[in-house]
């Protein structure tokens, strides 16, 4: 197993412990990012993970759908199988140095694993924010997703991506560092 895959599979339960303490009552609450609820942006986590594993299969993309409706009606439920195909196909002699296509052109599943991280672990604390719940994002994915967004530099920001850094303490924690640098208040 290689450390992408140990932290991005690492980086799926951070998901999943927020995702299974969420309040069925709870997915329609407004997520930090002002654009979705907290169901939509478990949808929009989903779809990524989706196209991550027909990539995987070598399969057509998932269809373009609204995040709420890729969520579905039981969000946790649409988690649950999302993930367990992921790391199903995952699962596979070989599947590391298979060449895929991404949204930032063609790499090896080990190496869209190590970027891919940043969806989910921002994303895990959108949900917890808007819920409630603690994202509990350990510290060291939280210091390795900063290190690639602060890599990315600004081709992170703009409508519909990340907003600008918001400053912090330089001594604050480093999943506040990252939400921080992700362009949330944390």
């Amino acid at each position: 197993m290689s450390k992408n895959l140990r932290d991005y599979t690492k980086t799926i339960y951070t998901m999943d412990g927020v995702v299974r303490r969420v309040a069925d009552r709870d997915w329609d609450n407004q997520s930090p990012n002002t654009e979705w609820t907290a169901k939509q942006t478990l949808g929009h986590v989903i779809w990524g993970m989706k196209r991550m594993t027909t990539a995987i299969r070598g399969d057509a993309p998932p269809a373009e759908q609204a995040e709420a409706d890729v969520a579905g009606d039981r969000p946790a439920d649409t988690w649950n199988n999302v993930r367990d195909n992921l790391l199903d196909a995952l699962d596979h002699q070989g599947v590391l140095t298979k060449e895929i296509d991404t949204p930032f052109g063609d790499m090896t599943v080990d190496e869209a694993l190590g970027k891919f991280i940043i969806d989910p672990l921002t994303h895990a604390w959108d949900i917890a924010k808007a819920t409630g719940v603690d994202a509990a994002i350990p510290d060291d994915l939280a210091e390795k997703a900063l290190d690639i967004l602060m890599a990315f530099g600004d081709a992170i920001r703009g409508p519909g991506i990340m907003e600008s850094p918001v400053d912090v303490p330089q001594d604050a924690p480093i999943q506040d560092k990252l939400i921080a640098y992700s362009g949330r208040k944390p």
